[in-house]
């Protein structure tokens, strides 16, 4: 006899706007997860059908009354907790996929996992919510999420011990699973499928940012390291972030108009999946040098395409980049600058960066991600969650970020 497949929702509201890092996440996850032919997707859309996925015949979508406006923290907060349910028992599936943060509503027919990507919002409320009856609200959702969740899954250690710290919710029902990325189809062995200096696909070399202009991305450090890159070494040397200039943050305008006026910088809009793997492919090197991130994707992204990564010794960050890159202090500019130097003078240590990059980022299949999210679901809709959720038991307390 055929086993039964689990049937499970999964929220993809957020499709409905701009395409995010957590939009990437969901729909790269449901690709993954409609491989296997033991589970269903029902996916849960706003009041807007997700195109791309109108003529796959291996998910289901439901449309809602869930609107741009509901995206408000209280409006939201509203219909999760009196529609929610409903839309959840007309489902009829066996398991809801809470994939933005909150969302699981007082009353939840059915055994419930949350993904939480990030608590940015908590630990600095004032620059995402203008009231503080937002700020509540908004602590209000994502904590009773958590603790009617059957499990938790986090996209990251940092986040997982965050959420451990701040929202009270035991141990051993949150889990890491992280992220994935898109792999090129290129070998990962050592010294094949490298791309040597000087092989870009631009003459003009180039450093790349990738990522939003709010004020925890910290820009303005990208800025400072290449006026001081310029300055010492080459004032040549491109400068390249996604986004528009209108869009940074005070802090980051203000480094930006401290440049000198006849720097190269480039802004690069919001370009789509070819131009921005060619943009990596092209780049010296990639800056991420955040403040707070719960992952940090372009990370892996870059190292995937042979980029190599500068990125900040600050929260998530360092356990994402591993020994595939290069760590520093996004308050010491020259130190930046001098790595990036390297970068540029040192041919055998690119290289060794960029392999050690691509094979960090295979560690970070979506396939991988899609795999632990099903033994999530197994532990959610376990008979006996509490023993089924034992770290010594299950062996997936939490990943370490190194996937075997």
């Amino acid at each position: 006899m055929t086993p039964r497949r689990l049937r499970v929702l999964i929220d993809a509201r957020m499709l409905m706007g701009r395409f995010s890092g957590v939009s990437r996440v969901v729909t790269r996850l449901v690709d993954e997860l409609t491989k296997s032919d033991d589970i269903r997707i029902t996916a849960m859309c706003g009041a807007t059908p997700y195109a791309p996925w109108l003529d796959r015949s291996d998910i289901d979508m439901l449309v809602t009354d869930f609107t741009r406006a509901d995206r408000a923290v209280g409006r939201r907060l509203l219909w999760e907790e009196m529609t929610l349910p409903k839309v959840i028992r007309s489902a009829r599936v066996d398991l809801f996929h809470a994939t933005w943060n909150s969302g699981i509503p007082f009353r939840c027919p059915v055994p419930a996992v949350l993904t939480i990507h990030d608590l940015i919002p908590w630990e600095s409320p004032k620059d995402h919510f203008a009231t503080f009856v937002a700020r509540t609200l908004y602590r209000y959702g994502v904590r009773s999420s958590a603790r009617r969740a059957a499990v938790v899954t986090t996209v990251s250690d940092y986040t997982r011990s965050r959420v451990l710290d701040r929202l009270g919710v035991p141990p051993n029902r949150v889990i890491t699973v992280p992220n994935g990325v898109d792999l090129p189809p290129e070998r990962f062995d050592q010294g094949e499928g490298v791309k040597q200096p000087g092989q870009r696909t631009e003459t003009k070399p180039y450093v790349l940012y990738v990522g939003g202009h709010e004020r925890r991305k910290n820009v303005a450090a990208v800025f400072n390291a290449m006026r001081c890159y310029w300055k010492r070494f080459d004032p040549a040397l491109e400068l390249r972030l996604t986004g528009q200039a209108s869009s940074l943050d005070p802090e980051a305008r203000a480094a930006f108009l401290a440049v000198p006026e006849n720097a190269p910088v480039q802004f690069l809009g919001a370009p789509i999946d070819d131009e921005l793997a060619g943009a990596y492919r092209g780049a010296t090197a990639l800056f991420l040098l955040s403040r707070q991130e719960g992952f940090g994707l372009p990370v892996l992204e870059a190292m995937a395409h042979g980029c190599p990564v500068i990125a900040a010794r600050r929260t998530s960050l360092p356990e994402v980049v591993g020994e595939g890159g290069i760590l520093v202090n996004p308050d010491q500019p020259s130190e930046i600058a001098e790595q990036l130097h390297g970068l540029v003078t040192l041919p055998s240590f690119r290289s060794a960066l960029i392999v050690a990059g691509r094979r960090h980022a295979a560690r970070f299949a979506w396939s991988l991600c899609a795999q632990r999210m099903r033994r999530a679901y197994d532990l959610a809709t376990a008979p006996d969650k509490h023993a089924a959720a034992d770290p010594a038991s299950a062996d997936i307390h939490h990943s370490g970020l190194s996937p075997a």
